[in-house]
């Protein structure tokens, strides 16, 4: 208990030194703390549950968001030499900031759908940001990201490794907390938001305050992705208090959601 008040002191200066921008964020938490617990192993076991008897194929899924059946086939995001050469430099970092994710799948939808306008959330290595890009940038879309420094954690100029320089002029990169970041990137988007690739915050709470805001801001036929839905049940409430139609797909052991907002 000792140990946990002290890591928890820790994380509080943190945050007071990170400066106002991240005050929302630590005030967001120290509330939650107060909150009922939504992220223990039997919520992840109940929505992992949920998970999996609700699984789609890719073709189900691509279909769902008004892809012709006739060009369902996924597209290679990434030529297995740029794969190799980028996580070459990854592997010299001590630190791990987590997997690609389904970059196929964000790359062909971007692809399929004439994508043009889009933000995400946890940038990492940079892997889905750099699939993004690599299509929208044909269109001279627009990729704004939003990524939390996190605490403890060291080679944050590996932050966006994947992306090349040249698809950078459509891309901004926020290295701020999206309870700060996310309005403000939303009011941004004057074109209409297409698509929304969620990979941040995966707590319960965070998840409650981020989904209705992606929601409110997604244009009519926008398309949101959520990653590790299995985590707790948020994504399950959402779909069906909203009585959504939606896509569940398997990928590495962990499932994402994607739903079209069709109205």
């Amino acid at each position: 208990l000792a140990q946990i008040m002290i890591e928890d002191i820790k994380s509080f200066f943190w945050f007071i030194f990170k400066g106002p921008k991240f005050y929302s964020t630590l005030f967001a938490l120290i509330i939650t703390k107060f909150k009922a617990v939504k992220d223990s192993d039997k919520h992840i076991q109940a929505a992992t549950k949920w998970c999996e008897n609700n699984i789609s194929t890719i073709d189900e899924c691509l279909l769902n968001i008004g892809i012709r059946e006739d060009n369902l086939a996924l597209e290679e995001a990434f030529s297995h030499d740029y794969k190799a050469e980028i996580s070459k430099i990854i592997d010299t970092s001590t630190s791990n900031f987590g997997g690609p994710g389904h970059t196929n799948l964000i790359y062909t939808i971007c692809e399929r759908l004439n994508i043009k306008n889009v933000i995400e959330t946890g940038v990492a290595y940079g892997w889905s940001s750099a699939s993004i890009l690599k299509s929208i940038s044909k269109r001279n879309g627009k990729l704004i990201s939003i990524d939390m420094p996190m605490l403890k954690q060291t080679d944050y100029q590996l932050i966006g490794v994947a992306v090349e320089n040249n698809l950078k002029k459509n891309w901004e990169l926020r290295r701020e907390p999206d309870r700060y970041a996310l309005p403000r990137t939303i009011s941004k988007m004057k074109n209409g938001l297409e698509l929304f690739h969620y990979d941040s915050d995966k707590s319960y709470y965070g998840r409650k305050w981020s989904q209705e805001k992606i929601w409110n801001a997604l244009k009519k036929g926008g398309i949101f992705i959520s990653d590790d839905i299995e985590d707790n049940l948020a994504f399950k409430e959402f779909v069906e208090q909203k009585k959504l139609n939606f896509n569940i797909l398997k990928f590495e052991g962990k499932f994402v959601g994607v739903v079209k907002k069709n109205n």
